[in-house]
């Protein structure tokens, strides 16, 4: 299982992963609650997804992410809000990946990747 580290490079621009611009449905679910929300994923790396939504999320609230990365499975990602903005944009990291989750994703950005190519 991957973990994401709190830390990063000093600076604006903590990201360590290329993202890549994508408009995703999703639906997504708040830890707490076990609200479930509709949203796009407006880019997406190994480390985290840019989350559109209507919906007001504080920054530090846990959600699982339920992301279609395949045409036959949808891997339910736990994640963290990082930042939050008045516009409904999201930053959100990915907080534990196991194994067959990470290996699904690379998958998925590649493909996204090579796509856009």
């Amino acid at each position: 299982m991957l973990s994401a580290s709190s830390g990063g490079p000093p600076g604006p621009e903590r990201r360590r992963s290329a993202r890549f611009n994508i408009s995703l449905p999703v639906m997504y679910t708040i830890s707490l609650t076990g609200d479930i929300h509709a949203a796009t994923v407006d880019n997406i790396s190994m480390g985290g997804v840019l989350l559109l939504t209507d919906e007001p999320l504080e920054q530090g609230t846990r959600v699982t992410i339920h992301l279609p990365i395949g045409a036959d499975h949808t891997a339910n990602v736990e994640a963290a809000v990082v930042r939050t903005s008045s516009v409904g944009e999201f930053g959100v990291a990915f907080m534990e990946l196991h194994e067959e989750q990470l290996q699904r994703l690379a998958d998925f950005v590649e493909q996204r990747r090579t796509a856009q190519s």
